[in-house]
């Protein structure tokens, strides 16, 4: 684990990874909307590596049009990925 993400998971709590370079933007929507909706209740925050060296559109996609009301916050870390921070009331209420 790199120190970056452990300083996040300081800040933040357990974050699961999902790469999703090299998809394409249906592929990595239909990917990160299984993963929020599946993702164990353990996880706070998912951190996305989009990549960003073979064109925007995933960077673009996660980081302006991607809107997800279990998503409470973006976080932009660096060029290649973003953190989504989880809320999980919303997903618990949701349920309901």
């Amino acid at each position: 684990m790199s120190e970056q993400i452990a300083f996040l998971e300081t800040r933040y709590g357990k974050i699961f990874e999902l790469d999703l370079h090299g998809l394409s933007k249906e592929e990595a929507r239909a990917e990160l909307v299984h993963t929020i909706h599946t993702i164990d209740i353990f996880y706070k925050a998912i951190l996305i590596t989009h990549g960003y060296h073979q064109g925007r559109v995933l960077k673009n996609f996660i980081r302006n049009e991607y809107n997800d009301k279990a998503i409470s916050k973006k976080i932009n870390i660096d060029a290649s990925r973003t953190l989504l921070v989880i809320d999980w009331e919303y997903c618990e209420t949701a349920k309901r």
